[in-house]
């Protein structure tokens, strides 16, 4: 008989006092009762650090790290990823939960696969609430036949890519086996937002078995003043960088063309949203978008990018010249055609369901 799997939850703890109880319980509630919780704590304002000890002080599981503020939640997880005792490590954010047979159904699932690099799940998400909503629809980058069968992360860029609609990079929609993560010196980058849309692809990239369970494990609380919506001008530069980081891995790597071009589809969205959407581009300074740019095209940035863009679509191929155009400090003329033409164009292909 096989052994169960042991678990590290990491949990980022950051100025999150009025939502971690609902957190660290939904951890202690787990079914499964074979896991660690490391509580990472940055320099925070508010009682998250006493109610972290006060967890810790009843429950030996769980453990309080304390570290200055970063600024991000990447340092909590790259914590996780170097102190963890479990085999597999399960991300969960302060101000969200767990339901209480994630562990268990996990476990089962890995009897039954056996080991895998990555187990992918689904998720709920809630504008504030402390529970989910009556008949609220789950979110996952796969499909129910997707959890019958190992594959690979190759296989799971292109079964995510087939399922259509909006990709989604989140650390937490995942479970990983710590000594792949540390095998392949995966770390998101300390300090930057906007880290798991450069981490995620990586780790799917080197994971050699890779399974998937059609069921709703997290619930991703949406709230206005989390890190990732403080600042848009922040979050945009910060998105340049981790953009830059993924075209230059993208360039040192021998990709199929295939995963290519599901990659320059998916990563342009998100860049081209965050630039230029006429909703997201009014929160985003002229300046914070010129630094972004800057971020993005220096030095081998340009050729990097124009190397990726050619697996990308025609509406993204054509809308890349206005990027490089506001980059060369023509701002007017990218925002105008994306507010214009690009967006409408895409709205209204998405309303005829094509």
């Amino acid at each position: 008989m096989n052994e169960q799997p042991t678990f590290t939850i990491v949990i980022a703890c950051y100025n999150t006092a009025p939502f971690l109880g609902k957190a660290l319980g939904s951890v202690a509630a787990q079914t499964h009762r074979d896991f660690e919780a490391i509580c990472y704590v940055e320099e925070s304002t508010d009682e998250s650090l006493a109610i972290c000890r006060e967890f810790s002080a009843k429950d030996p599981r769980f453990k309080v790290a304390t570290a200055p503020k970063s600024g991000a939640v990447a340092t909590t997880r790259n914590y996780g990823i170097e102190h963890a005792s479990g085999e597999y490590l399960v991300a969960l954010d302060g101000d969200d939960w767990l339901e209480p047979d994630m562990l268990e159904k996990i476990s089962a699932k890995l009897g039954q696969t056996g080991r895998v690099d990555v187990l992918a799940f689904a998720a709920f998400s809630t504008d504030g609430s402390e529970e989910v909503p009556p008949g609220a629809r789950p979110f996952s980058n796969f499909g129910a036949a997707d959890e019958k069968s190992v594959f690979t992360g190759l296989d799971a860029i292109r079964r995510a890519g087939r399922n259509g609609g909006a990709f989604r990079n989140y650390t937490w929609l995942n479970a990983y086996r710590t000594e792949f993560l540390r095998e392949r010196g995966i770390r998101q980058t300390d300090g930057v937002l906007m880290e798991d849309m450069e981490s995620t692809p990586r780790i799917w990239f080197f994971a050699e078995r890779f399974a998937y369970i059609d069921e709703p494990f997290y619930v991703y609380r949406r709230r206005p003043n989390s890190l990732t919506t403080e600042s848009s001008s922040r979050i945009t530069v910060d998105l340049a960088r981790q953009f830059r980081s993924l075209v230059d891995f993208a360039a040192a790597h021998d990709i199929p063309d295939d995963v290519r071009r599901i990659w320059a589809n998916q990563w342009l969205s998100v860049l081209y949203w965050f630039l230029f959407h006429p909703v997201t581009s009014r929160k985003v300074s002229a300046e914070g978008r010129a630094r972004a740019l800057a971020a993005l095209f220096d030095g081998e940035g340009r050729a990097l990018f124009r190397r990726l863009v050619r697996f990308a679509s025609r509406p993204k191929r054509v809308a890349s010249h206005f990027v490089s155009l506001a980059a060369r400090g023509w701002q007017a003329p990218a925002r105008l055609f994306f507010g214009m033409l690009y967006y409408p164009l895409v709205e209204r292909r998405s309303r005829n369901g094509r």
